[in-house]
């Protein structure tokens, strides 16, 4: 079957939808519903799948802070240099370290796209399809277009992916040790083993520190049944001490290796396979460059067409990490402060000027131009804001009594009544017919309404809810109009 994509068509019910228009309502679904969706299906989905999105979601963006950070011989660069081999877990967790809401949605998006295409191939039917694209428009309609919280949601659909035999969180035992051991931090590691039902505890008991400190005696060639008692009767603190004076690696506190062993030997994907390492070796196992790898850092190096495709992700751009321009900014900044407050500054002397010259000069009424009173601001003296108040308080009081004499002339001449006029239409006929103009406006306007979301579902979703408040023998008003259309077969 050719790979689905977002141009791709699928049959949901008897209709036939495109992938992209799919998408615009289903990946909002929260994960208790896409669960509660496959378990009804008895549909699991392989862990490949979601690695494979996560991997070409965020290859760009990693490559982008590498780059960043090539000056830099941090802890962070170095995690980033096993991207290519790291597991769902990390893959999961860099989405989160990035805490782009965008980035978030493509994921979304993407996921869902190789969902439906492993869900063709699996021949899920068009019913389904269906199903799952009403919950989407239902979910939508109620909440709107809000994406789900990203950890959580990961947490919530873990159980739809299942491993390949063999392995844990995509990865072989032999491959998921040196990657979690020089990749993860020792929290991320405790979160990979509650990923799998494993809890790892905090210290060792006190028989288990024995037990290390006896194997390490008995692969020296030292142990002895007496010493075997010895050190099982000391306390915690005795075991430690005498694990330091014999030169022995072992403490109450779980390394980083024994944290990943003890998953590996409780986790039930890998729990009847699971063996003990011969030596600490298998743990200081360097990544080798994949192929793909070596010719995407080649094609790096050579000079790009114009009109080559990349695919479609925020674009960043990069300053050379020997410019330092921290202190150019801060220059800038200081420089617009003082311009802003010099500007402040000049403002306020020109207003303080013009109010000196308007009291040195004399009161002059013979030219009497219009003053604006109602402005946020008076600049002038004390007496010329005074006779400005009083001119139009005189020139309002003129107007009103002018207002008025009009009124009085008004109502003195009265129009004769023409007979041949028809006679005016009684108030209460009036009211009812603009009341039965106004219920046809608003039912033609709602009808209407109901078109459009039958052809565009997610054609603001609010008022779809709202409107189906309103009940029609027991069915909501807008999913009575879809029916209705639904039935002339439009």
């Amino acid at each position: 079957m050719p790979r689905v994509t977002r141009e791709s068509k699928i049959f949901v019910g008897n209709k036939e939808f495109k992938v992209d228009d799919l998408l615009k309502t289903i990946i909002y679904l929260p994960a208790d519903s896409v669960n509660q969706f496959f378990t009804g299906m008895g549909l699991t989905i392989p862990r490949e799948i979601r690695i494979y999105v996560l991997r070409e979601l965020l290859r760009e963006k990693v490559a982008e802070t590498r780059k960043s950070r090539l000056t830099l011989a941090d802890e962070l660069n170095y995690r980033l240099s096993w991207f290519a081999e790291f597991s769902e877990t990390q893959f999961e967790n860099l989405l989160i370290f990035y805490d782009d809401m965008e980035l978030f949605k493509y994921y979304l998006e993407d996921l869902w796209v190789e969902l439906f295409g492993y869900m063709l191939d699996k021949k899920v039917t068009p019913l389904d399809f269906k199903h799952l694209y009403d919950l989407s428009l239902a979910h939508v309609r109620n909440v709107g277009l809000e994406l789900p919280e990203l950890k959580t949601y990961n947490l919530a659909i873990k159980r739809l992916f299942f491993d390949a035999p063999g392995k844990i969180d995509g990865l072989t035992p032999e491959r998921i040790r040196p990657v979690l051991y020089k990749s993860s931090t020792l929290g991320e590691v405790r979160e990979f083993g509650l990923k799998y039902d494993v809890d790892v505890p905090r210290r060792l008991k006190k028989n288990e520190l024995a037990e290390i400190i006896i194997q390490e005696m008995k692969d020296r060639k030292e142990y002895t049944e007496e010493l075997e008692k010895q050190i099982k009767k000391m306390s915690v603190i005795l075991m430690q001490r005498f694990a330091i004076d014999h030169d022995i690696k072992a403490s109450t506190e779980l390394k980083k290796e024994e944290i990943i062993e003890y998953v590996l030997s409780n986790a039930k994907e890998t729990k009847e396979s699971y063996y003990t390492p011969d030596s600490k070796d298998v743990y200081e196992e360097e990544m080798g460059m994949h192929e793909d790898e070596k010719v995407e850092t080649e094609a790096e190096q050579q000079p790009q067409p114009a009109d080559v495709y990349k695919p479609r992700r925020s674009e960043v751009q990069y300053v050379q990490q020997s410019v330092d321009l921290s202190e150019l900014i801060r220059e800038v900044k200081l420089l617009r402060q003082s311009v802003e407050a010099l500007s402040v500054s000049m403002k306020k002397e020109e207003s303080h000027e013009e109010v000196l010259v308007e009291e040195q000069k004399p009161m002059e009424f013979e030219e009497k131009d219009p003053l604006i009173i109602n402005a946020a601001e008076f600049y002038g003296s004390s007496k010329t804001l005074k006779q400005a108040i009083k001119e139009e308080s005189l020139e309002e009081n003129q107007m009103i009594e002018e207002e008025t004499s009009q009124k009085k002339e008004k109502k003195e001449i009265k129009p004769k009544k023409d007979k041949s006029e028809k006679q005016p239409m009684s108030k209460k006929k009036a009211i009812i017919l603009w009341v039965v103009v106004g219920i046809l406006s608003i039912v033609l306007i709602h009808f209407i309404y109901a078109i459009i979301t039958y052809f565009a579902p997610n054609f603001m979703p609010l008022h779809q809810n709202w409107l189906n408040q309103i009940k029609i023998s027991g069915t909501g008003l807008l999913d009575y109009y879809h029916n209705l259309l639904s039935t002339l077969g439009i």
